[in-house]
C-alpha cells in the first residue's frame, strides 16, 4: 500500500494524466446514460404520473392519443372500472420565446390530475397549471397565457413538476374548456363537439371491466408508452449505442490497467531482488488501481452533473442513480479484472530477467 502511494506522490504529472483519461471516459459514458435517461423520460413523465393500469383508445386511431376520438356513448360504455376521462392535444405559446406544449384537458378531482408545487388548483376555465418547465421561458404564477391561433387568454394559478408528454411540457386544463380551446387552436370551431375526448385513463387492466371493443381498443400504459411516436426507436437506438460504449470504456480501462503495471516491470524486479515479497508488491499495485479509478471516476461523476445543471432547460437530463452505480460496479470490476492480470504477470517475474 505504501508503495503505491509514494509512487502516485512522488510522479505526481504522470498520474494526473492518467487519472484525467479514466475520468473523461468516465465522464462520456456517464454523461450520455443522464442525457439517454432524461430524454426517454421526457417523452412518458406526464403520464407515469397517473399511476395507471391502461388507457383506452379509439380502435381506429391507431394506438395514436392525439388521433383518438371518443364520444360519450363510447366511454359511458365503459363498466366497473375507476377511471378518468382525458382529452390530450398540442398547442404553440409564446412568451420569451415560442414553445410547443401538450395540452391536457382533466378533470379535476380524478386521478389524473397532477400534484401542485407552487400555486392551487384551478376553480373556473380559464386557469390552468402549467409545467414547471415553462418557468424558463418566463412564465409566472398568477400569469397569462395564450395559444397561438386562439385569442382567449388563460390564468396560470399553478405549476406541477415533472409534467411532459413526448418531451413538450404540458398545460392542464378542464376537459369542457379543453374542447373549446383545441377547436379554436385548430381553426374548426364551427365543428366543435361537447362530448369529445381523446381517451379514457383506467386504474385496472381490461379483464376487470366491460367496454365495447367494437369501437375501442384497451392497452398497458407500459405499451401504450411504447408506441408513442419515435419513442421505442430512441430508446432502442441510444440503449444500443450507450450499451457499446460501457462494453467499450471498460474494456478499455481494463487494458490500460494492466499495461500501466506492465510497464514497470522493471522495477518490480528490483524490488523482488531486494526481497520485497509479491503478497506486497500485489497489495500496492491494487491499491493504487483503487486509487486511480475512483478518484478519476469521481471526478467523471462531478463533471456530468455540473454539465446537467448548465444544460437545464436546455436538453432532458435525468441522473437516475442505479444506472450510475451500476456503470460504477462495472468500471470497478473491469479494473480489478485488469489489475488481477497484470498482478499474476509481476509476481512471475524473474527479478534476473526483470532487471538486465
Amino acid at each position: 500500500m505504501f508503495l503505491g502511494i509514494s509512487e502516485i506522490k512522488h510522479d505526481k504529472t504522470r498520474f494526473v494524466l492518467i487519472v484525467a483519461v479514466i475520468a473523461l471516459v468516465s465522464y462520456l459514458t456517464y454523461f450520455l446514460t443522464a442525457l439517454a435517461y432524461g430524454l426517454a423520460t421526457s417523452y412518458t413523465q406526464g403520464i407515469d404520473k397517473w399511476n395507471a393500469s391502461g388507457i383506452v383508445l379509439q380502435k381506429d386511431a391507431n394506438n395514436n392519443v392525439a388521433r383518438s376520438l371518443l364520444s360519450t356513448a363510447n366511454y359511458d360504455s365503459i363498466k366497473g372500472v375507476d377511471k378518468a376521462r382525458l382529452g390530450v392535444s398540442s398547442a404553440t405559446i409564446e412568451l420569451e420565446k415560442k414553445k410547443d406544449i401538450a395540452l391536457f384537458g382533466i378533470e379535476y378531482g380524478s386521478f389524473v390530475q397532477p400534484n401542485i408545487t407552487e400555486g392551487r388548483l384551478p376553480t373556473v376555465n380559464t386557469e390552468v397549471i402549467a409545467s414547471d418547465e415553462l418557468k424558463l421561458i418566463g412564465l409566472k404564477l398568477n400569469g397569462t397565457l395564450t395559444f397561438k391561433g386562439d385569442t382567449v387568454a388563460y390564468r396560470v394559478v399553478g405549476f406541477t413538476n415533472h409534467a411532459t408528454f413526448q418531451t413538450a411540457p404540458i398545460v392542464y386544463i378542464n376537459l369542457a374548456e379543453w374542447r373549446n380551446a383545441a377547436a379554436r387552436i385548430a381553426g374548426m370551431n364551427g365543428m366543435r363537439d361537447t362530448t369529445t375526448i381523446s381517451a379514457v385513463v383506467t386504474k385496472h387492466n381490461a379483464g376487470a371491466f366491460a367496454y365495447d371493443t367494437s369501437t375501442m381498443d384497451w392497452q398497458s400504459i407500459r405499451d401504450f408508452s411504447f408506441t408513442l411516436p419515435g419513442y421505442s426507436a430512441q430508446v432502442a437506438t441510444f440503449s444500443t449505442m450507450i450499451g457499446f460504449l460501457i462494453f467499450i470504456a471498460s474494456f478499455m480501462l481494463a487494458i490500460f490497467i494492466y499495461i500501466l503495471t506492465i510497464q514497470k516491470k522493471s522495477l518490480f524486479g528490483i524490488l523482488k531482488a531486494e526481497g520485497v515479497p509479491n503478497s506486497y508488491i500485489s497489495r500496492s499495485v491494487k491499491t493504487q488501481i483503487v486509487i486511480l479509478v475512483s478518484l478519476g471516476m469521481a471526478v467523471g461523476v462531478v463533471l456530468t452533473l455540473l454539465t446537467g445543471w448548465s444544460l437545464t432547460g436546455k436538453v432532458p437530463f435525468l441522473v437516475q442513480p442505479l444506472f450510475f452505480i451500476a456503470i460504477t460496479a462495472l468500471f470497478l470490476f473491469c479494473a480489478a479484472v485488469g489489475g488481477i492480470a497484470s498482478v499474476r504477470v509481476v509476481t512471475k517475474i524473474d527479478p534476473v530477467e526483470a532487471i538486465g
